[in-house]
């Protein structure tokens, strides 16, 4: 008598499991890979023009789309005093491209609530709070608190701006109202909270 462990199984069959545990397996690791886009961001250099408006102290609100660019202060050197300025103007560049991310995605979010019929929608409180997005109130602490604070606050504000339009076009839009705003928070935020 012989003893089978999975009769109802063929060796093709047992070879196509094997194989697909094997991609899986490859996939995951291919995407454990991947770099972010904050990653890529920070590996493009800034172009020298852009270096030039951190000279002159105007690259905020100078350089085209700069959520979508890495900062460039870091290219600059000087006085001890003037690095610290630098350090701190590219924490908040890249706080503020965090944060204008996830200001996208929360207008996304309310805009996407609205379209709902009204007995689907979630409670408008539970995006106002960041509830819906998982967030805690550990999640205001701090200065990226007050930045997301502001994302939520800003996306009740501008979630009509997806109405009409592109996601792409209308994540721009947003992302760059959050950039107006969060770019010009005073740089004293930085340094109280990295010094």
């Amino acid at each position: 008598m012989s003893f089978r462990l999975m009769p109802s199984f063929s060796k093709s069959a047992c070879t196509r499991v094997a194989l697909g545990m094997f991609l899986l397996g490859a996939t995951f690791t291919l995407m454990a890979e991947e770099k972010s886009g904050y990653d890529l961001l920070l590996e493009m250099p800034p172009k020298p023009h852009e270096i030039e408006l951190a000279r002159k102290g105007v690259a905020e609100a100078n350089i085209d789309k700069p959520w979508e660019r890495a900062c460039p202060y870091r290219e600059l050197t000087g006085t001890a005093e003037a690095e610290d300025e630098y350090f701190f103007r590219c924490q908040r560049w890249d706080d503020c491209v965090s944060a204008g991310a996830s200001a996208s995605i929360y207008s996304e979010a309310f805009f996407q609530n609205h379209q709902r019929q009204p007995e689907d929608q979630m409670s408008w409180e539970s995006y106002r709070d960041g509830s819906i997005f998982l967030l805690e109130p550990s999640d205001f602490e701090r200065v990226t608190g007050h930045l997301r604070q502001y994302a939520l606050k800003s996306a009740e504000e501008n979630w009509r701006l997806f109405e009409g339009r592109d996601a792409a076009e209308a994540s721009d839009l947003v992302e760059k109202k959050f950039w107006q705003w969060c770019s010009a928070e005073p740089l004293t935020l930085w340094e109280a909270e990295y010094q």
